[in-house]
């Protein structure tokens, strides 16, 4: 793949790209992490679409923010330099975990340069869904799991106990355990995930500025053992994107492209190719 760094607002990005046809933005999770979680998952669009994968602003290969800040307003503004710099008029947004908020946020902003938006483990619209969020991922620690969460989170305060909390909750992020063998050791800048985590929870409410993406093609392709699941989605989140269409995706968990690779990639080339009616595809063939 293409590689590059592009330089905005005296900012540098990593980037890689492939491919030609219409462009598709891929932004990963975290907050913090790295577009190596797409690869080589998706790599085999690039036969068929322009595809682009990038690190956030202190993420993988792009240096850090020199002011030591780290917002969704901020990444908002990077995505913007990036479509700018890249000279793509419209783009369609992947937007995975993390990604899914920053892809709905930017979509707000920029509705005029956005063709359609594939969310995956998502989020949901509001701190309100990310507390939901975190709850129920509370909810399926055991008692002595929830006391070393707790031992681990006092312990982030004073030495970096990232690693043990990852080994205690990754096996909640999937449905099958096997699948953690293919999973990536990816550095996260746990100074963006604290303080993106913050900003999430503080000030993240689409509803009142949701009408503005009511007339984009929006896909949710949510596993369906995702911590927040298809039915959470339905219930909370379709009401208000009437525009949306709901895909389960199953025997998968929050990490959708880790462990159905192959699924992941036929819908987002079903969706670029407007060619599905994914209506048909909901759990329990439900309709919005």
């Amino acid at each position: 793949m293409n590689e590059q760094w592009i330089e905005q607002n005296g900012k540098s990005l990593y980037v890689k790209s492939e491919g030609k046809g219409d462009p598709i933005l891929f932004l990963h999770g975290g907050p913090g992490g790295s577009l190596d979680y797409f690869l080589p998952e998706m790599e085999p669009l690039t036969n068929s679409m322009h595809v682009i994968f990038y690190d956030q602003k202190g993420c993988g290969k792009s240096p850090a923010n020199p002011s030591g800040r780290y917002s969704i307003r901020d990444e908002v503004r990077d995505l913007e330099a990036l479509r700018v710099a890249m000279d793509l008029e419209k783009i369609t947004l992947f937007g995975e975990s993390w990604g899914s908020i920053l892809a709905l946020s930017y979509a707000v902003a920029y509705p005029e340069h956005v063709s359609g938006l594939i969310l995956t483990a998502a989020i949901g619209l509001s701190s309100e869904d990310h507390l939901a969020f975190k709850n129920a991922l509370l909810q399926k620690l055991g008692f002595r799991q929830k006391l070393k969460f707790g031992w681990y989170s006092i312990l982030s305060g004073i030495t970096d106990s990232s690693r043990q909390l990852e080994r205690l909750l990754d096996p909640f992020y999937v449905h099958s355990q096997e699948s953690l063998v293919r999973k990536k050791d990816i550095s996260y800048n746990r100074e963006a995930q604290k303080q993106i985590s913050r900003d999430i929870e503080s000030t993240y409410d689409l509803l009142p500025v949701i009408d503005r993406i009511q007339g984009l093609p929006i896909l949710i392709a949510q596993g369906s053992h995702d911590i927040l699941t298809p039915a959470y989605m339905e219930a909370q989140i379709l009401p208000h994107l009437p525009n949306a269409d709901l895909v389960e995706v199953r025997d998968s968990g929050h990490w959708t492209v880790l462990e159905k690779p192959v699924e992941m990639r036929g819908l987002v080339e079903m969706f670029m190719n407007r060619s599905a009616h994914f209506k048909t595809f909901k759990q329990g063939g439900r309709s919005s």
